[in-house]
């Protein structure tokens, strides 16, 4: 009797594959073939389950999102909720060979967003995602009351920072490494949480 196929196990797989292949060769190598080898598989069994580069790509991109918030989902509480925001803000960092991956897919993805409207919706919604998750935090660790309009200016300071880094750490990771990148966050909690003074 045949193997019964597990899908999501090969769907996984090949997600894999193509955070690998772009990590290793870039957007502009992130091709049906090399997802293959990299899957270890036949390109026909990747193009079953992804018509093309675009939808490899968002997939790769929805599952680095997914990842992402279970992990969160999965780390400790912290003492205080600034320690809270800290250990979620980081988690966008980096700072590991999986972060600097899921950074290096994110860059990409984000780049290939701006010609593509169905890439963009994909990228505003996980986006959108994570801008309620640190609201929600930057909310609870702010010593006083904030005003939308100020907390809202204090989490998209925060993300641009976050966002920066992780930028910058995967073109010049010699110029940020893992104790710069997380003096900076420190840094800039400091910032966004000392009160309802202006920024």
């Amino acid at each position: 009797m045949p193997r019964q196929v597990d899908h999501e196990e090969r769907r996984e797989a090949i997600s894999q594959a193509v955070w690998q292949v772009v990590s290793d060769s870039g957007l502009e190598g992130l091709t049906l073939r090399a997802v293959a080898t990299a899957a270890g598989c036949t390109t026909g069994m990747v193009t079953h389950y992804f018509a093309g580069k675009k939808e490899l790509l968002a997939h790769a991109r929805t599952e680095m999102h997914r990842r992402m918030a279970a992990r969160i989902d999965t780390l400790p509480a912290g003492e205080s909720a600034r320690d809270a925001l800290y250990i979620v803000a980081e988690q966008a960092l980096p700072l590991d060979d999986e972060r600097y991956l899921e950074a290096v897919v994110w860059s990409q993805f984000l780049l290939s967003t701006r010609n593509d409207p169905a890439l963009l919706a994909e990228h505003t919604r996980s986006h959108a995602s994570w801008i309620d998750r640190l609201t929600a935090l930057v909310r609870a660790a702010s010593p006083n009351r904030l005003e939308r309009g100020e907390l809202e200016t204090r989490v998209r300071s925060l993300v641009a920072c976050l966002d920066g880094l992780a930028l910058n750490a995967v073109t010049d990771p010699d110029a940020y490494p893992p104790d710069i990148q997380r003096r900076v966050l420190e840094t800039q909690l400091d910032l966004i949480l000392e009160g309802n003074r202006s920024l």
